[in-house]
Order: structure tokens, then C-alpha cells, then sequence
């Protein structure tokens, strides 16, 4: 359930930290129980401002009777909708302290909440959670049910409607026999979710939300005994709960090889191989794991050489281990080409698979899959979110908040014959393969805490920004360091000023093109000994675009910095252009456009960007006949633009981690220092205003049997450069900026219409572009519309914003700021911003002041920029059911085009 902008490292990298062996230290931690039985893991981290909280329930969707499904993600979205002491929503205390994370997820074995926040906002969480633990019941309602499924089916909605959605519950009911807790989704039926009545709710919370089926893991800002004396306080009152049966392992075994074909809208065939095989914490684990990089994770993988660079029979093939409670599922995923023969790919997977199940890994297969895994970890471990969620997990299923350690040193120790034989043991089994065509005793403590109220804030420290330190190479490269001493990464970025706007005067998609074909290997090393090497670094390099530069990225182990630099600089300075890698991408650039024409939310998106800009204007995305750009794309057209762009005269380095100045300075002069500009001028770009539309434009795109429309609605505003950009930037936190904004609260919460409504602001040097982004159930689209209208109009001075809205903003990004710089890739992306945008490397500390100087007025006089009658509104949809009413509505002329953007339609006079 996604709630806010969350932090984006996945809990599961937690899992699979880096071993010992590698030199990276465990969590240190300290467990302990409340009488109720309530199990509480503590990390201390004073290192940054801010404490993460977790709480693990030992319950998901496994533990649901049949005709029940769906019901503990369900529940999982009403504990967001008050308690017994607190009966509002749960999100608005939050922003008031600064939150910077919150959110819940139900999988098959757990459900969990996490909140991030500044330290003074510990004492409120603890409240807020203790009190939806111990105090929920009273709380919710039927309307509060009805509201609540209705969010859910539309979520349920927004995920089938994306192609190959319907692959994985189809996977599991094959693997997982009837009455085997994984045989149905997660997510449940829309029939059982209707079927959902208040007291199943309530029997729910009452046998799997007692204190004895959960853990809390509190990590940073916070010391043992502060947490003891706190979880007392707020969590000692809380019911133990009932007594939990639950099946430990059942692995089923298929009888014979299993084929199912499927079609759906999708843009290509897809082909998936599945076997239920041993889950997390078994024997067997380890090996599957490994087996699974070793044969699809990324280029270096044997699928991925064979299927797609050697046979070019596909464009995507992978290969994934997920390891569950009671079993596992291994997979082989393959993306086909377009005209490919399904036998050829499936002789080829067969072959693949056949070869590793008797030979088993190489050396050095093995030894980048144990490198990838101890990078991986250890740039994820410097986040306190994912320590906490670590710690919980593991107490959760091992009983030992340590356990994620003992895993990653059983992968770190695993031998290629392990691995041999537990493949030979279960990957030569029967499998399911679908292939998917187009179309104790306790007791309770009296309750410490008084629930009348909730916890202010206790004082949170100010904003400190590490020291900025710079220098310049020898070639006269501009360096930016922000030095953070003991972090477990060195990351930095090399940023050109080319971007999108770089290809205004060449053919439309070189930038981009160009930019991934520098992944493909150097005139030295083959794309494939490339990334084998920075797998074996326990580096991370890629490239990334937006409207004004390109940047190309590098997270490098500090003990490897050197020649992790080195290979960033052979990519950078040497990029090899061969052709075949040359024809190679272009195929898989053309394939992954079609793949774009069959995901509603791209086309809308593309769509919507083209109207606002159009096709001649340095930011604009042309629509039609990019296919045949990219066929027409020459390595003459390449290497002309990697020299005008790519160079050392266009480029600046901004760096934060542990590493210091001397060291960088010296080390980025080893491998750019002579690096000169070519001879060829460097380019230039022209970034021109775009006219103010004066009147409104629909454009709607035909997307039969669609189960949601895909709505954007917006227009240009001024330059990221504008004075006004703060003013801008706050109006539309409280239009659509959070979850607690007014499009997410009218279309979402009072609604129940969509998942989740947002606004953006796409920041660029030039004319930046202002949307309304949501996706709506079929039945409900004009009725959408209209409120999103009148959203845009209200902002304007009819309703303008409250004390209370000014409020949660501010708090909300005011108390956050201290604890934003907790990694290095987040100080690096600040360091280019503010460079991008030039303002002062000082500027996050004057927001606190900026925020506080907010008023209703200037709200309101920010969004008399927003131009309701003359805004450009796209849906993507099914015509046959929603075209009527939207021309009814009369918001403008209608056009109707296709997703390549033809014109099928002229437009018809707006009903009145």
C-alpha cells in the first residue's frame, strides 16, 4: 500500500547482507520481552537524527481460510484509518513531526508498518502504534470497512491493468495445490472482498494482532534503555493476543511437467518456468539463491548472454529465487522478441537450464554472485530503515534478530558443487511453465500511557550540512566532495549539461541511445567482461537523463575505490560504439517501445508531455515514428554526439562518502586528469519559453477492456529559475504533493475510486510542467475528471488553504529535514541539484524560514498560475464505456488518437 514517497531500498536486500568474510560488520543489537509478551529489538545509530520504527505482525494472506482472501491486506489498509484514542487518519500526526517514511505491507507470511522520523517524534509513534495494537477494535466501523475495500479492489485494479499482471496468481495456483496457503493472491478476490464483513474484521485483529504475534524493532537515534522505558509505557497495556497455529513447510511436488498458454494484452510473448522448491532458512536455500543470479541476474547470467545477446531470441531474460515460510519458487522469466519461435527460445532456456543443473557455476560465476551480494548489503545496510527491518524479519521467522547474518554467511560459503547438487535436486523436477500470448503465558501491564492525547514533539536537532570541499583536475574538471567519514560507500556522479534538450537540433532518442550503448563494454572490455568486472568490484555504475543532463553514477566500495574508478572513467572516456552492439540496442530499444505502446500509464504520460511541449521544442517527446528514428540511427550519429556532449569541458563531479579530498582528487586524476576535450565543438542547446494555451484540450486514447482509465491533466508553468519556484512548489504540495493532500484525500479516501492521485511539478531549467497524475476505476471516469476540475479551481481562492494544511506541510518537511542526508547517493543528489538550479549549497537550511513565512494568500497567489479553462487533460481507456460522459462533461474539445500519436478523431463541439 503506498502512502507517501517512500525510501526506495528494498527490505529484502536486508536479507542477504554481506558476509563476514568480506570484513562487513553485523547489527549490533539488544532484544528484549515485554511481560505480554511483545518482542522489542533495538540497533542504536546516533549518527543521524532520526529513528526507524518497525512493527511485524506473524500473519498474511497463508494464514487466510478459503473464502477469505484478500483479508489481511485489507486489514492491513484500515490500520491507517484511526483507533480507539486517535479515531482520524493515521498520516496527518505523522507529518506533523517530520515523518519521512511510513507505510504497510502484507506478503504471505507477514504483514508489517514502518514509520522513519525524527528522534523528537519517537514517543508519538510509539503511541500511534501501540494504540492501533492494543486499541483498534472500537475503532472501525462499516463505513470505514466499505471505504477501505473500495481502495483495495481499485488497487487490485491498477495492478491487473499493467501487462503480464495475471502471470504470478496463475503461477501459484499451479504450484500450490488447493488448501496450500500460497494457492491464492495476496491480494484476494474481488468476491471475498465484498463478502468481508465487520465482525470478520474484527475476529481478524482479535486472533493475529495480539502483542505475542508481534515484534517492534527500533533502530538509530535511540538508546536500550530509552526504548525499554518507552515500550513499557505505550505497548505494556497491550492485550497478549491469541494463541497462532500455522503450517512451517509444505513443499508439493508437480507429478509431471505442467504447460498452460494464456493471452492478455500484452506486447510481446512472455514464458515463465516455475518449481516450488525449499523456502528461506532451509538447507537448500543458499544454493538456490546463488543458482538463481548465477543463471539470470543481469548481463553477466547465462540466460541473459545466451537468449538475448548471443541468439537474440529475447529481450529480457531472468532468473529469481523467493524464499517464503513454508516453500519457495524458482523462475525463469523470458521476455520474447517479436517474431521469435517459442520452441527455439524454449530449446535454448532447456539448454541453458540442463547445462547448469550438470556442471553446476563457475569460479567466477560464484565468486560475482558472493561480491554482488556483499555490495549490495552493504550499501543498503547504511540505511536505518532496512537495519530495522532486518532485525524484525529475522526475529519474525528465525526466532534471532540475527539471523539475516547467519544466512548471508551460509550464501558466502556455499560451494559451486552445493550448488550443483540442489539444482540437480529440484530444477530437474516437473515444473509449471505459462506462456502468455498477445492479446506462552502472559500477562497484561496497566496501560503507562495517557491515551488522550498525543505525545508532542520533543525538541529535534537543527539541520547540519557536512562541509563542502572542492577542487578541480588538472584537465580542469570541477570536483564537489561532501565528506562523510566511516560511510560504507563512495558514491558519485559525473554530470554533462546535455540531457533530453541535447537532442533538440539531432534525431530524436541519440541521447538516450547513446547513453545505454556506453553500458555495452569499451574499446577494451566487452559489455560482458564489463559488468562482469564491477561485479566482482562490488561496484555500481549506471547512467540516467533528465530534461537538462545526463549523469553517469558510480557507488564503489571505499577499499576498491581506485579501480572502481578506473572502470567508470574506461566507460566514460572510452566507450566502444561496436556495431553490432550498435544493432543489438536498437532492437531492444524499438522492442521496448512496443512493450511502451501496451502500458496505459507510459502512453498517457508520453502523450500528455508531447501536448505540452510538442515535437520542436528542446523538452518535447516526439510521438509518431520513433521506431523509425531508432531504425535510422547511425554510429556516425553516436560518436558525433558523445564528443559534442560527453567531454571533459561539459562535466562536473560531485562525490559524498567516506572517502576525503586528497584521496579523491588523486584518484579521479589517475583516470580523468589527461582527459582532453576533442576537437569537435561542444554542444549547444536552446531551451525556449512555451505560449501560455488559452483554451483546453482533451485528447483521449482507446485502450479496450481497460479496468481503469489513466488520467493526466495539466499545463506549462515558468522556469525551475522563477522566483516564485518555492511558493510553486508548496502550492502543489497541498494540491496533490502527499496522501494527505486534496486530490489523493477526494479521489482515494472520500471517493474510493482510485489507488492513489498526485500532482507534480517536473522541475527543469526552462518551462517546467505541471500535472495531475491518477489512474480511476472505468465506471467512475468522468465523475474523475469533474473533481479533479474542481480541485483546480478551488486552490485558486474558493477554498484556499488551511491553517491546518499549511501546518502539516510544514511540520511535515521542516522536521524531516534533518535526517535527509543519510545516505550518500542522497548527498550527491542534493550536491546537483542545487548546482542545477543555482542555488546556494546552503539553501535546504533556509526552508525552515521559507515555510514558516507560508500564508493562505500565498498559496492562493501561487495557483492563480494554474489556468483551469485552459489546462490539457489525456485518458487512456476504454472509449466504449467512458467517451460519452467525458464529451458531456464539456471541460473541452475532444480529440481521439492513438498511442502513437495519430490523430483518429477532429475534435467535437464541447456539450454545454
Amino acid at each position: 500500500m503506498f502512502r507517501t514517497a517512500l525510501l526506495r531500498t528494498a527490505a529484502s536486500l536486508a536479507l542477504a547482507c554481506a558476509a563476514p568474510a568480506y570484513g562487513q560488520e553485523a547489527i549490533p543489537f539488544q532484544q528484549f520481552t515485554l511481560p505480554n509478551g511483545l518482542r522489542v529489538v533495538v540497533h542504536e545509530d546516533h549518527s543521524t537524527p532520526k529513528v526507524a520504527v518497525t512493527v511485524w505482525y506473524h500473519v498474511g494472506s497463508m494464514n487466510e481460510p478459503t473464502g477469505k482472501s484478500g483479508f489481511a491486506h485489507l486489514f492491513e489498509h484500515l490500520m491507517f484509518n484511526g483507533s480507539e484514542h486517535h479515531g482520524k487518519e493515521y498520516m496527518p500526526p505523522l507529518q506533523e513531526i517530520g515523518v519521512s517514511g511510513v507505510n504497510g505491507a502484507t506478503s504471505l507470511d507477514q504483514t508489517y508498518y514502518y514509520e522513519i522520523v525524527p528522534t523528537g517524534g519517537l514517543e508519538r509513534v510509539l503511541w500511534l502504534e501501540s494504540d492501533r495494537m492494543g486499541y483498534l477494535a472500537g475503532a472501525i466501523s462499516q463505513a470505514k470497512l466499505d471505504e477501505q475495500r473500495k481502495v483495495v479492489q481499485n488497487e487490485k485494479r491498477t495492478r491487473e491493468n499493467t501487462p503480464y499482471a495475471l502471470m504470478d496468481p496463475r503461477q501459484a495456483a499451479a504450484l500450490f495445490p488447493e488448501g496450500h496457503p500460497y494457492h491464492h493472491p495476496t491480494i484476494g478476490s474481488m468476491e471475498d472482498l465484498n463478502a468481508a464483513t465487520l465482525g470478520d474484521v474484527k475476529a481478524w485483529f482479535a486472533d493475529y494482532y495480539g502483542a505475542t504475534n508481534a515484534v517492534v524493532s527500533l533502530t538509530g537515534d535511540v538508546t536500550v534503555e530509552q526504548a525499554k522505558t518507552l515500550m513499557q509505557k505505550y505497548f505494556g497495556s497491550v492485550p497478549a493476543g491469541a494463541p497462532v497455529s500455522r503450517t512451517t513447510a509444505w513443499v508439493p511436488a508437480l507429478e509431471r511437467d505442467r504447460r498452460e498458454t494464456m493471452e492478455d494484452n500484452v506486447p510481446q510473448t512472455a514464458i515463465a518456468w516455475a518449481w516450488a522448491v525449499p523456502g528461506r532458512g532451509t538447507a537448500e536455500a543458499p544454493a538456490l539463491q546463488a543458482a538463481a543470479q548465477a543463471l539470470g541476474r543481469g548481463k553477466t547470467s547465462r540466460l541473459f548472454q545466451v537468449l538475448v545477446q548471443d541468439k537474440k531470441l529475447a529481450t529480457y531474460a531472468a532468473a529469481s529465487y523467493a524464499g517464503f515460510a513454508v516453500a519457495g519458487i524458482f523462475s525463469i522469466d523470458v521476455r520474447l522478441k517479436p517474431g521469435v519461435d517459442r520452441a527455439a527460445a524454449e530449446t535454448a532456456v532447456k539448454a541453458v537450464l540442463d547445462d547448469f543443473v550438470a556442471q553446476g557455476p563457475s569460479a567466477p560465476e560464484l565468486a560475482r554472485v558472493k561480491a554482488s551480494a556483499f555490495a549490495d548489503n552493504a550499501r543498503a545496510m547504511e540505511s536505518i530503515y532496512v537495519k530495522a527491518m532486518a532485525l524484525a524479519d529475522s526475529t519474525v521467522f528465525a526466532g534471532n534478530p540475527g539471523q539475516y547474518a547467519v544466512e548471508a554467511q551460509r550464501l558466502q560459503a556455499v560451494t559451486a558443487p552445493q550448488v550443483r547438487s540442489v539444482a540437480a535436486g529440484w530444477l530437474a523436477r516437473p515444473n509449471y511453465q505459462l506462456t502468455v500470448l498477445p492479446f506462552g503465558s502472559h500477562k497484561v501491564l496497566a496501560d503507562g500511557a495517557d491515551r488522550t492525547a498525543l505525545p508532542p514533539l520533543a525538541p529535534s536537532p537543527a539541520l547540519k550540512l557536512p562541509a563542502l570541499q572542492e577542487t578541480r583536475l588538472s584537465n580542469g574538471i570541477r570536483v564537489l566532495l561532501a565528506e562523510k567519514p566511516g560511510a560504507p560507500t563512495v558514491d558519485m556522479t559525473m554530470v554533462f549539461d546535455a540531457g533530453q534538450a541535447a537532442e533538440q537540433r539531432a534525431k530524436p532518442g541519440l541521447g538516450g541511445f547513446t547513453m545505454g550503448l556506453m553500458d555495452e563494454g569499451t574499446t577494451s572490455l566487452s559489455g560482458q567482461q564489463f559488468a562482469e568486472r564491477q561485479a566482482l568490484l562490488g561496484a555500481r555504475i549506471y547512467a540516467t537523463l533528465d530534461v537538462d543532463t545526463t549523469s553517469f553514477t558510480l557507488s564503489a566500495m571505499p577499499r576498491a575505490l581506485s579501480d572502481t574508478v578506473a572502470l567508470w572513467a574506461d566507460e566514460i572516456r572510452h566507450p566502444a560504439f561496436r556495431p553490432s552492439d550498435i544493432e543489438a540496442d536498437r532492437a531492444l530499444n524499438v522492442s521496448g517501445l512496443s512493450q511502451s505502446l501496451a502500458e496505459p500509464s507510459e502512453v498517457a504520460q508520453r502523450t500528455f508531455t508531447y501536448l505540452l511541449y510538442g515535437a520542436n521544442h528542446a523538452y518535447g517527446v516526439p510521438l509518431a515514428g520513433r521506431a523509425e528514428t531508432l531504425r535510422g540511427i547511425t554510429r556516425d550519429d553516436v560518436v558525433g554526439f558523445y564528443e559534442s556532449w560527453f567531454r571533459p569541458d561539459n562535466a562536473t563531479i560531485y562525490a559524498a562518502g567516506g572517502t576525503d579530498l586528497a584521496t579523491l582528487r588523486a584518484t579521479l586524476e589517475r583516470s580523468f586528469g589527461d582527459w582532453k576535450a576533442p576537437m569537435q565543438a561542444k554542444g549547444t542547446k536552446q531551451v525556449d519559453p512555451v505560449a501560455a494555451a488559452t483554451s483546453p484540450r482533451v485528447v483521449l486514447i482507446d485502450k479496450p477492456g481497460a479496468i481503469q482509465s489513466v488520467i493526466r491533466v495539466g499545463q506549462i508553468l515558468p522556469p525551475g529559475s522563477d522566483p516564485r519556484q518555492f511558493e510553486i512548489g508548496a502550492m502543489n504540495d497541498v494540491l496533490g504533493g502527499s496522501f494527505t493532500a486534496r486530490l489523493n484525500m477526494n479521489l482515494r479516501e472520500d471517493k474510493g475510486w482510485s489507488y492513489g492521485a498526485n500532482s507534480f511539478v517536473a522541475e527543469a531549467r526552462g518551462p517546467q510542467a505541471f500535472g495531475v497524475a491518477t489512474s480511476v476505476q472505468t465506471d467512475k471516469t468522468a465523475e474523475a475528471l469533474h473533481e479533479i476540475d474542481q480541485e483546480l479551481r478551488d486552490i485558486r481562492g474558493k477554498r484556499p488553504a488551511s491553517a491546518r494544511e499549511l501546518e502539516l506541510l510544514t511540520k511535515g518537511e521542516v522536521l524531516g529535514l534533518p535526517g535527509r542526508f543519510e545516505t550518500s547517493q542522497a548527498m550527491v543528489g542534493y550536491l546537483q541539484y542545487v548546482q542545477r538550479f543555482a542555488r546556494p549549497y546552503d539553501w535546504i537550511t533556509t526552508l525552515p524560514d521559507a515555510y514558516a513565512k507560508l500564508t493562505p494568500a500565498t498559496i492562493t497567489n501561487a495557483a492563480q498560475l494554474l489556468k483551469p479553462d485552459a489546462m490539457t487533460w489525456v485518458v487512456v481507456g476504454d472509449l466504449s464505456k467512458i467517451e460519452g460522459k467525458i464529451r458531456a462533461l464539456g471541460i473541452g474539445p475532444v480529440e481521439v488518437w492513438d498511442a502513437e500519436g495519430r490523430k483518429l478523431a477532429g475534435a467535437a463541439p464541447a456539450a454545454k
